[in-house]
């Protein structure tokens, strides 16, 4: 049911780099609020408002990356280095085009998106240097999803794993010396926490270019003089470019859309008061490292099963997904009972304000039941985006997003009059949904003949242009 000892090898070797990774993004996040928030409640406010900006660019960026991912693997899959190689030249062409683009978008159009959001006079000001200096890194990121994502798909997450723990020391002590002139830096106040990364992102790219060119990297991978096609390859493909498309910006358009969901909601719920607006803060950062083995474990399903389908091993297929399911579920049912038992000590360690602490209590009880098919959800579309099918859990997030969930947020929330607790049972129904659409998706096996048609394909059009 489960494979056999080396797959479950493979899924927790993948996994747990990722997981490593995503929980120091996370820390880097809670050092830049702190080093902010000692600038003044003005630069936290004008920054997060630039942040939600940024989030909605990164949600776009980083699911380019997925495109990359799926390549790489299914060329591995089926032992073809020059399908490797042309994914991942393709995927840095692709990408820098993109980030460029989006770059000179958001400085020309920084200043009037802080007043759409409702900032004004000093948050408003801070905001635009804050989102302007943050664009001028999405370059050096969008190359880092790129390099980390193909190296993930030929089996390699440590050393993205690496690069990240480089790029978020540099990260964490750019952002105090340069937020407050101390280290021996300049003082650049606002601007300093965004420079830091964009220098740290740099840093990483830079590592990551460094280890494609050793002997060591896997073959279709490696850059400079080792390359196995030379320098072929770097010329943007038409027909390779509508594959990336087309595996990437169902990716896109689902993170978006979830970006767009906790915007709505949070205005929604600001409307019944901050006290709630707070609360769910509260619950979601209490809850947000739990979601870490599940991201990581869902990273390494995509890898594995585009693998699988690469070398037609279908039997693979079921195995990854069935195993890397069973830990998340497992996972998810421990955080479960931990939240049914301490969630006003977890809330409690946020604020002492007792009406928050029961309201942020409340949204933690709602979420217990819903957690085990969040983790279900998860595996099921990163098996399903391994396949090369990225478009059918696009379709299945925004529907019931849009047509589920946030009617269920409003209905139990406001109109029943449940608040937070009302709006995260809202997830829980409109969950299940999505998990019986995306498991008989699976299960259709539909793959079997998708999945190997697109591979090669993929295959053909590297091969012929090179």
């Amino acid at each position: 049911m489960l494979g056999d000892r080396a797959l479950r090898g493979d899924v927790i070797r993948l996994a747990w780099p990722a997981v490593v990774e995503q929980l120091l993004a996370t820390s880097v996040g809670l050092v830049d609020v702190a080093v902010i928030g000692r600038l003044g409640s003005s630069s936290l406010a004008g920054s997060g408002l630039g942040l939600q900006i940024m989030m909605v660019a990164l949600s776009g960026l980083s699911a380019f990356g997925i495109g990359t991912t799926i390549l790489v693997a299914q060329a591995t899959g089926r032992r073809d280095p020059l399908g490797s190689a042309t994914a991942l030249r393709q995927g840095l062409t692709l990408g820098t085009a993109l980030s460029v683009t989006l770059t000179i978008v958001g400085l020309l159009v920084a200043a009037p998106l802080m007043i759409f959001l409702g900032g004004s006079g000093d948050v408003a000001a801070i905001g635009t240097i804050f989102l302007q200096v943050s664009l001028l890194g999405m370059v050096p990121l969008t190359l880092q999803f790129a390099l980390g994502g193909a190296m993930r798909g030929a089996g390699n997450s440590r050393t993205p794993m690496v690069a990240g723990a480089l790029v978020n020391v540099i990260n964490i002590v750019g952002a105090f010396g340069l937020a407050f002139g101390e280290l021996g830096m300049p003082n650049l106040g606002i601007a300093g926490p965004p420079v830091a990364a964009n220098i740290s992102r740099v840093v990483g790219v830079a590592y990551l270019l460094a280890v494609l060119t050793l002997a060591s990297a896997p073959a279709g991978l490696r850059i400079g003089r080792l390359a196995p096609v030379g320098a072929l390859g770097w010329r943007p493909s038409a027909a390779l470019t509508r594959q990336f498309v087309r595996l990437s910006l169902p990716s896109v358009i689902e993170q978006l859309s979830i970006s767009f969901m906790f915007l709505v909601m949070g205005r929604l719920l600001l409307t019944l008061g901050t006290t709630v607006f707070v609360a769910q803060r509260i619950s979601f950062s209490a809850g947000g490292i739990t979601w870490l083995p599940v991201i990581g474990l869902t990273t390494a399903t995509t890898a594995l099963v585009g693998q699988a389908i690469g070398a037609r091993d279908f039997d693979r297929v079921r195995a990854v997904t069935r195993f890397s399911q069973v830990l998340c579920v497992t996972w998810m049912i421990g955080i479960g009972v931990i939240f049914a038992f301490t969630a006003r000590l977890i809330a409690g360690a946020f604020t002492t304000d007792d009406v928050i602490v029961e309201a942020a209590a409340g949204g933690l009880y709602a979420l217990v039941p819903a957690l085990p098919v969040f983790a279900i959800n998860m595996i099921t579309s990163g098996a399903l985006r391994g396949t090369g099918d990225t478009t059918f859990p696009m379709v299945s997030q925004v529907t019931t997003t849009w047509c589920v969930t946030m009617p269920c947020v409003w209905i139990f929330s406001t109109y029943l009059g449940w608040g937070l607790m009302g709006a995260y049972l809202a997830f829980a129904v409109s969950s299940s949904i999505s998990c019986l659409a995306l498991t008989n998706r699976l299960l259709a096996e539909r793959w079997r003949t998708s999945g190997t048609k697109i591979a090669g394909r993929i295959a053909s059009i590297g091969h012929v242009g090179d």
